[in-house]
């Protein structure tokens, strides 16, 4: 779905329009429980870094929005590298 030097996927230019946050994507209806799934996957481990349930979900949205895959520890190595 994505390559391995962390740039977005194929679709994420898609996915930008008026109904993004400014300059986040969001995800498509079908991709949302795909983004709930991650969430789940990975607050636990993510909460105990730091990071708020809200923030959690928000960088799963943008993770699946951006066509990263679906990989719960990619996602959390990710979202360590965006930050709280």
């Amino acid at each position: 779905m994505s390559d391995q030097e962390g740039r977005p996927g194929p679709l994420e230019d898609e996915k930008r329009g008026p109904t993004s946050q400014p300059g986040r994507p969001q995800p498509e209806a079908a991709e949302v429980e795909s983004a709930r799934l991650l969430e789940g996957d990975a607050r636990q481990p993510l909460r105990d870094m730091g990071f708020t349930d809200e923030r959690i979900r928000q960088l799963a949205d943008q993770y699946v929005a951006e066509d990263r895959g679906q990989d719960t520890r990619a996602f959390i190595d990710w979202a360590k590298d965006q930050g709280r």
